[in-house]
């Protein structure tokens, strides 16, 4: 169970001198007020004096120069120099700006934010649409699945929903075909597999209900919806009709490759057209 006051200790944003670093700066000081958190700025490149001073200049417009914050600048292969230094930092949160849909070639290669999101060992915040006044998160869709992992992610979107003062969360069960076509393989008559297919979405239906028991939910509006589909899609495909303002997913179980993005696993489906802002919950500790 996660930190019932803050989940995060540490949070790194993925500085990069872009039009739109300003706004992320916003946002990272809005997530250290609600969080209360230290915030470390990973900038990867060569130093310039130039660059090293609009960055000092920046943070503190933002009131953000504080000693409790870092400036970490490093040279490197971007991706991989960001994760060593999340790890080495013990980062609980990577927060960085994300197009919401790749080009085809990004898409095959990756961008810099999609890799990371592939490869991160911490939790990890994709902003399609950061704003230099900060809205917050008011609607949340986050993912109810039956995995060992929805429960500290249904935990922590509790935790931002609380920190955002949010209006509503809803928890998408996500209903896999292919396991209700294997129900449907095995060698049962037609009522008989009708009754399994009961029988499991019951249990998984109670798992959620105990989830939600034991997340201190408060008086929070949680809605839970069953979506038949392929897992990933549905709910991507529901947070964008819906106008969501975070989608909140399970990290993947392990590191993603080229073939993954050929035989989608679940998150490529979000990550090849964001529906909005997209947080990866990857528990602490976890693999």
């Amino acid at each position: 169970m996660i930190d019932q006051i803050t989940p995060y200790s540490k949070i790194a944003l993925a500085v990069a001198f872009s039009p739109r670093c300003e706004s992320l700066l916003a946002e990272a000081k809005l997530l250290q007020e609600k969080f209360a958190c230290k915030l470390v700025f990973i900038h990867v490149g060569q130093k310039s004096l130039q660059e090293e001073q609009y960055l000092k200049h920046l943070l503190h417009r933002f009131h953000l120069d504080n000693a409790e914050n870092e400036i970490i600048w490093k040279a490197g292969e971007p991706v991989d120099t960001i994760i060593d230094i999340c790890q080495n930092e013990q980062i609980d949160l990577l927060v960085a700006g994300a197009l919401e849909k790749e080009s085809l070639i990004n898409y095959v290669f990756g961008g810099i934010s999609r890799q990371l999101s592939r490869k991160i060992k911490c939790s990890m915040l994709l902003l399609t649409e950061p704003n230099i006044h900060p809205k917050g998160f008011r609607y949340l869709v986050v993912e109810g699945t039956d995995h060992p992992k929805t429960e500290n992610t249904v935990a922590i979107s509790v935790q931002w929903a609380k920190a955002f003062n949010s209006e509503r969360i809803d928890i998408i069960q996500e209903n896999d075909l292919s396991k209700i076509a294997l129900i449907r393989s095995e060698e049962l008559k037609e009522h008989e597999a009708g009754e399994r297919k009961k029988e499991i979405l019951s249990e998984e239906d109670l798992k959620l209900k105990e989830i939600l028991r034991c997340s201190n939910c408060g008086n929070l509006a949680i809605h839970t919806e069953r979506i038949e589909g392929k897992p990933g899609y549905v709910i991507s495909k529901y947070a964008r009709e819906h106008e969501a303002d975070l989608l909140v997913i399970n990290s993947p179980d392990k590191q993603l490759n080229l073939l993954d993005r050929v035989f989608p696993h679940d998150m490529e489906f979000a990550l090849a057209n964001l529906p909005c802002n997209l947080l990866i919950v990857h528990p602490k500790g976890g693999e």
